[in-house]
């Protein structure tokens, strides 16, 4: 619980210094980032190093893509939204990164990089310090909250200010007019769309919420899964109650396959971080498989969560994911919502590119045609 009240803490210093301005240097300002360290940011950065997991969609949502001088390998190359929306991605410099690597900080230095997006790894972060190179903070290695009871604790108000303060304080380190406005409107969008699942679904029975299972978060194993903590509060905001290891190895621990059997869950959430997750689907579907007995199965309730200039459930985009999740789980009570015209809405309003809907339905498929699948 202490670990816990630092950190909001520290996100509640980080929130108010983005409403008011910031502190202010002669020479720009001071930022305070998710690990609560106070970094000192020229006025209006210009080359922007985006590394760490979804800092690159995070700064193209805020209008300030032409601002990005590297990113991290792989993100160039491995998201057909991202180069669809911003074309000129392809022809961003690249670097390997990620939370256990080691910085070169030539690269950074070659690039002239005055603002550098990297991973809570601290060994990494005084590289960029002792070569003058503000690195700041804005996703965690880990979930942003600690135990279970500290997730359950938070209030939907709470919840909106911990999810919204990643892209607030970025917005505040970006500087300009343009991305604070981007930042704006989209915490209004998120507050709005969250307060509703909130109110719909506040008032559920533990015996009406479907119960629902995370899994293949990682390579093809549906077997690897998050810790129940990670994911509790989106799942319990779309109406279902999440399923998972309470704690384990690593980020994505993994459940026996007797586990999945006993807790024999309503829903599966296939993730679209594994390399082929629509393989995982197939082939749990297939007459014979190991799986057919699972209720989720035999129900045709597994859903691959949709592709996203990130990962869908990362970044500034974890508000559009929880709505869709709503509609899965519950499909009578959020039958109003037209989720691919929501991902229209989405892209125009924040990313400013106009999907065709079929382009739309394919982000809600995961940009994955399952029609092909064999009975």
């Amino acid at each position: 619980m202490k670990k816990f009240l630092c950190l909001a803490a520290a996100l509640m210093v980080a929130v108010s210094l983005c409403a008011c301005g910031g502190g202010e240097t002669p020479d720009g300002k001071v930022v305070t980032d998710l690990a609560g360290r106070e970094v000192e940011v020229s006025e209006a950065p210009q080359n922007i190093a985006a590394m760490a997991g979804p800092t690159y969609e995070m700064v193209f949502m805020l209008d300030e893509a032409d601002k990005i001088k590297m990113v991290k390998a792989g993100h160039t190359t491995n998201y057909p939204l991202a180069l669809l929306t911003n074309p000129e991605l392809k022809n961003i410099n690249t670097v390997a990164a990620n939370p256990s690597s080691s910085v070169n900080i030539e690269d950074y230095l070659a690039n002239e990089i005055d603002l550098a997006l990297y991973y809570e790894t601290e060994s990494e972060l005084d590289k960029f310090e002792t070569a003058g190179i503000p690195a700041i903070v804005i996703s965690k290695n880990t979930g942003l909250l600690g135990s279970l009871e500290e997730v359950q604790e938070q209030s939907v108000e709470d919840y909106i200010e911990l999810i919204t303060s990643p892209v607030m304080i970025l917005s505040q380190a970006l500087g300009s007019d343009k991305a604070a406005a981007e930042a704006k409107a989209w915490k209004e969008y998120a507050a709005e769309k969250i307060t509703m699942l909130h109110e719909r679904t506040k008032d559920l029975k533990a015996e009406d919420r479907p119960t629902v299972y995370w899994g293949n978060t990682w390579g093809e194993n549906i077997l690897a899964s998050y810790s129940v903590n990670n994911r509790w509060y989106e799942v319990d905001l779309a109406g279902g109650t999440l399923l998972g290891p309470e704690e384990g190895g690593g980020n994505f621990p993994e459940i026996t396959s007797e586990q999945l059997f006993d807790w024999d869950p309503d829903v599966i959430l296939v993730d679209n971080h594994g390399n082929y997750p629509e393989l995982i689907i197939k082939s749990m579907y297939k007459k014979g498989s190991q799986w057919a007995s699972l209720s989720a199965v035999k129900n045709k309730k597994l859903h691959r969560i949709p592709a996203g200039v990130f990962f869908l459930d990362k970044g500034s985009t974890t508000p559009l994911m929880t709505l869709w999740m709503a509609t899965v789980i519950h499909p009578e009570l959020f039958s109003d919502i037209d989720i691919a015209k929501e991902v229209q809405y989405y892209y125009k309003e924040f990313y400013e590119y106009d999907l065709t809907l079929e382009e739309a339905q394919q982000v809600v498929d995961g940009w994955y045609d399952f029609s092909t699948f064999d009975e």
